[in-house]
């Protein structure tokens, strides 16, 4: 895989959060789950996206709002794409986002489960000072330290990425981060290139 293109890590509930609301047709409130598709409307010159979820009892659905009367030319072309052909990865994002829920005035009840990595090569071009960068997203705001994630996902041992903290070569932007420092939703982790590094980053 080229290591000069910035990676893109989705990090994903292995369980979605449910939507509890009162289904009509079972009389009273059930859980919705995330069905992974959704409802496009772009009729005119307006743009609306849906996420749909079903009562888990009797199939009927509800509509969670993404994207409500946006201009089509506002909205990124392959995200629009994703929403056509149903992206599995589109639909995990939205479906475990905080802030969509609250905006749709959802209750949710969490997934206690185990997470997984869902895992892009971006466009974007790597800055040639660093081994590897890679663009974290943590819509459910899962509490999960980044020496762990990063030992797991690059399959390298918990004492070499301490070194690598300890060496301040795994920063975030300006910042160098500590071994105990925090996921954060959006945040860019860079690993400066060393000769400890080596070529086992490049197929990360």
């Amino acid at each position: 895989m080229n290591c000069n293109l910035r990676k893109l890590w989705l990090i994903v509930p292995d369980q979605l959060p449910t939507v509890i609301r009162r289904c009509p047709k079972c009389k009273g409130k059930t859980e919705f789950q995330n069905s992974g598709k959704f409802r496009v409307n772009a009729n005119g010159k307006l743009l609306d996206v849906w996420l749909i979820y079903r009562c888990s009892h009797c199939d009927t659905s509800w509509n969670m709002t993404i994207i409500e009367r946006a201009n089509p030319e506002n909205i990124d072309k392959e995200e629009y794409k994703g929403f056509l052909s149903n992206s599995p990865q589109l639909a995990a994002s939205y479906g475990s986002n905080r802030e969509l829920f609250i905006k749709n005035k959802a209750e949710i009840v969490e997934a206690k489960s185990g997470y997984h990595i869902l895992k892009t090569l971006t466009i974007t071009p790597g800055n040639k000072e660093y081994s590897l960068e890679i663009q974290i997203k943590n819509p459910s705001a899962l509490k999960l330290r980044l020496d762990v994630l990063l030992a797991g996902e690059l399959e390298v041992s918990r004492n070499q990425i301490k070194k690598w903290f300890d060496g301040g070569l795994v920063t975030s932007g300006q910042e160098v981060l500590l071994p105990g420092a925090r996921v954060i939703d959006g945040m860019l982790i860079q690993i400066k290139k060393e000769e400890a590094i080596g070529q086992e980053l490049l197929d990360v």
